[in-house]
């Protein structure tokens, strides 16, 4: 088991051990365990999950950074949320609405902020499925 020390801006959000974390970086997803060698990563927007013996914790994240070490895994995050806390409903229309604003591309402004809406909708909708796929598999 590896020690998580899992960390925003306003709170502690997990502090525990998991088997495995599973995590979206800069370079592509990581899967750490116990003795992975040392390793600082920038996180892209999306799931965070942490395979425990009781299961799995789910947290959507906007990015961030985590330092690995071969005992310990410490994510620092400026915001996160548990994915079941997430509505799945307004991601999807927040999602349609960034793809039309993308489709009639008014102004360079309205193009970035759309984009970076589809993006983390898109992440966001990721962190949903996981949760999801997690809940048929316990069934």
């Amino acid at each position: 088991m590896i020690n998580i020390s899992f960390i925003s801006q306003e709170k502690t959000l997990f502090e525990g051990q998991a088997k495995m974390v599973v995590m979206d970086g800069q370079e592509g997803q990581l899967g750490i365990v116990k003795g992975h060698s040392p390793l600082l990563a920038i996180l892209k927007p999306g799931p965070v999950r942490m395979i425990t013996d009781d299961g799995e914790e789910v947290f959507f994240t906007n990015g961030g950074f985590a330092e690995v070490q071969p005992e310990t895994i410490t994510i620092l995050v400026d915001s996160a949320e548990r994915a079941d806390d997430l509505d799945e409903a307004k991601i999807i229309k927040a999602k349609e609405e960034a793809e039309k604003l993308l489709k009639d591309k008014k102004d360079e402004k309205d193009f970035a902020e759309a984009s970076t809406q589809l993006s983390q909708s898109l992440s966001q909708l990721r962190a949903i499925q996981s949760l999801k796929k997690n809940i048929k598999l316990k069934k």
